[in-house]
């Protein structure tokens, strides 16, 4: 049990240091490792809940970023997405929504690396409710609802201050369905909350070094976004490769 612990803690602490930093990937980092130590039916939601918990203290320190008004089209977007998106996993195969939206992650990304300027010029309503929109059908169908707003703050010509913040105040909205999701649906065990607890210092460690390295990045003026383009090409690639029927 002990041995679980610190294997548990020190998912989250990867997980909670890759999302301080870029603003995503704890649960894209944390479930498919918490699922080799622990069931998955607890690395879910023990992922989702440190998933929601970090965006709080991200939020309210970069709070004078935030892209209020396209965080919460987003938002709107994913609602009736979300509630589509279990009929669209009826008709087509999860393995091609998935690879689909890596194709779209790949394209994106080679375009972004050899582009010098952003793809939008200005925050588009349609896109961005339609975006969000995909965004909550991916969610519910295939439970990777992250990579379409990702791609999409990072597309647009904000500083990566207002992008990340953005993705991230996105995020906590979009967090409070799923977590009531799991209330509803028994997942929240002893088992999930014990977890849970245990692993809280190793979380505000690793949530605490990636914010401090995100400092670093404007520091020494790295690029934020090339970064998050590697990792969404990296991301796109592992879709595809994952899904191909061979």
């Amino acid at each position: 049990m002990t041995f679980e612990i610190i294997v548990v803690s020190a998912i989250i602490a990867l997980g909670s240091f890759t999302q301080g930093l870029t603003g995503f990937g704890l649960a894209l980092v944390s479930v498919p490792l918490l699922s080799l130590a622990i069931d998955v039916k607890a690395a879910v939601p023990v992922a989702g809940i440190f998933g929601w918990l970090v965006t709080f203290p991200i939020v309210w320190k970069m709070r004078a970023h935030v892209r209020w008004k396209p965080a919460l089209l987003l938002f709107l977007g994913s609602l009736p997405g979300s509630y589509l998106g279990a009929d669209l996993l009826k008709r087509l195969p999860a393995e091609a929504i998935l690879i689909t939206m890596g194709v779209v992650l790949v394209a994106s990304s080679i375009y972004s690396f050899l582009s010098r300027e952003a793809l939008f010029k200005e925050v588009s309503k349609p896109i961005t409710v339609g975006t969000g929109f995909f965004s909550g059908a991916l969610g519910a169908s295939v439970g990777e609802p992250g990579p379409p707003v990702i791609a999409y703050t990072s597309m647009q010509p904000w500083t990566a201050d207002q992008a990340k913040s953005t993705l991230v105040f996105f995020f906590m909205l979009q967090m409070v369905g799923a977590i009531t999701g799991f209330w509803f649906q028994g997942l929240l065990t002893d088992v999930v909350i014990g977890h849970v607890v245990k692993a809280l210092p190793a979380f505000v460690i690793g949530m605490s070094l990636g914010m401090f390295g995100y400092h670093l990045l404007h520091t020494y003026k790295i690029d934020y976004h090339k970064i998050i383009h590697g990792l969404l090409l990296v991301i796109g690639l592992m879709l595809i490769v994952k899904n191909l029927p061979i």
